[in-house]
């Protein structure tokens, strides 16, 4: 036999040994993935929610003064202020300044001509507002009658929680959806003939935190003998949405 026959049979062999090989590799790394139970997965969506009853108010209230002169009402702030800081002060509630400023008002030209022959519009306005924390939401209505008393403005009454109770709440919204969206899963792997595993993620926010806002009248009553302020309240709410996926296999 020739050199030339003996080098043409050396170069099939090895094409036929690497033609082995190579479909060896590739029938193992198919098995491989058709054997793997990781790229079955089940996406849900499930809203969470929990209730209860308000264990603190946040009251905000204010005196306003105007005038001509900004000293004139600076003063007139400060003496109101001192009042409304007496009524509250006996009632045993904590509060603290919200906001303060005195303006000075703006007109167009021909308003101010207006005014100034009317006299009708004064120059600048004043607010010092205060924002009162309340531990027990029953004494709401002792505050806003003490606030009327001292002819301050009654602006906001909202029925909240404390953060410690807050976050109570929260969580139970967190579990709340988690078992629905278990729930969920479990539901969709039985109809597909599949089982649920674990959890592979998880994402959550939360969806809305709704306090109790007490609407407020024109007029709330003062410190006049008349019947006292009783404000009722609703629950709090909170929810909290998720979107979880699921690992699962066949059983």
């Amino acid at each position: 036999m020739s050199r030339t026959s003996l080098a043409v049979i050396g170069i099939v062999a090895l094409l036929v040994l690497g033609g082995v090989a190579i479909g060896g590799l590739g029938n193992a790394g198919a098995q491989s993935t058709d054997d793997s139970p990781g790229d079955r997965t089940i996406t849900v969506s499930a809203t969470g929610s929990a209730q209860t009853s308000p264990n603190q108010a946040v009251v905000r209230v204010a005196v306003t003064a105007e005038g001509d002169d900004a000293a004139q009402v600076r003063n007139s702030l400060a003496t109101d202020a001192d009042n409304l800081r007496t009524e509250l002060d006996e009632l045993g509630v904590t509060y603290e300044t919200d906001r303060y400023g005195i303006e000075e008002r703006r007109y167009p030209p021909r308003q101010e001509r207006e005014r100034a022959e009317t006299g009708d519009e004064p120059t600048y306005r004043g607010i010092h507002a205060f924002k009162v924390t309340l531990d027990d939401p029953e004494t709401t209505g002792a505050v806003i009658q003490a606030a009327t008393g001292a002819d301050a403005e009654v602006n906001t009454v909202q029925l909240t929680l404390s953060d410690k109770r807050r976050s109570e709440l929260r969580n139970q919204a967190i579990k709340n959806a988690m078992s629905d969206a278990r729930t969920q899963a479990t539901t969709i792997a039985t109809a597909g003939n599949l089982s649920v595993t674990s959890v592979a993620t998880v994402d959550a926010s939360e969806r809305r935190y709704r306090p109790v806002q007490v609407e407020m009248a024109a007029d709330v009553g003062g410190d006049d003998g008349s019947a006292p302020t009783v404000i009722d309240s609703g629950e709090v709410s909170v929810s909290y949405n998720v979107a979880v996926t699921y690992n699962a296999t066949t059983p």
